[in-house]
């Protein structure tokens, strides 16, 4: 089967992102069905959450199936590699002193609590019935 090639789209992986991602994917099985192929997936993943089509409007000639993207963004979620992809690049570009923590925010409310002072929380027992 003739394989065709696309112009690559903002969204698509480039060789040498694909390289940093390529050893965090799971292992394929051994046995059952051939496994639709990583990058083809991933790519897809990526133009959903960049454009906001829905999954079932991928071009299957382009990423493969929709439902295939939309399981494996699920099973990937479910079993941390997000988070896993997230560390590496974030590694990798701490690494080449691309990171500037002098910036970064941390997403938090603080509030001092003044000295001495007792906090009742409400219990059950505290809690007045309002009627």
């Amino acid at each position: 089967m003739h394989q065709q090639k696309f112009r690559p789209l903002p969204s698509d992986l480039t060789d040498k992102e694909w390289s940093i991602l390529a050893p965090l994917m799971p292992i394929p099985a051994a046995t059952g069905r051939p496994r639709a192929d990583d990058r083809k997936t991933l790519n897809g993943i990526l133009y959903v959450l960049s454009t906001g089509c829905r999954w079932s409007d991928l071009p299957d000639e382009r990423y493969g199936s929709g439902k295939t993207c939309w399981f494996r963004f699920r099973q990937w979620r479910e079993s941390g590699l997000w988070n896993g992809i997230a560390g590496a690049l974030l590694l990798r570009l701490n690494r080449l002193r691309k990171v500037n923590l002098a910036n970064a925010y941390i997403d938090a409310s603080v509030r001092q609590n003044k000295r001495g002072a007792l906090i009742r929380l409400a219990t059950r027992a505290t809690r007045r019935k309002t009627a």
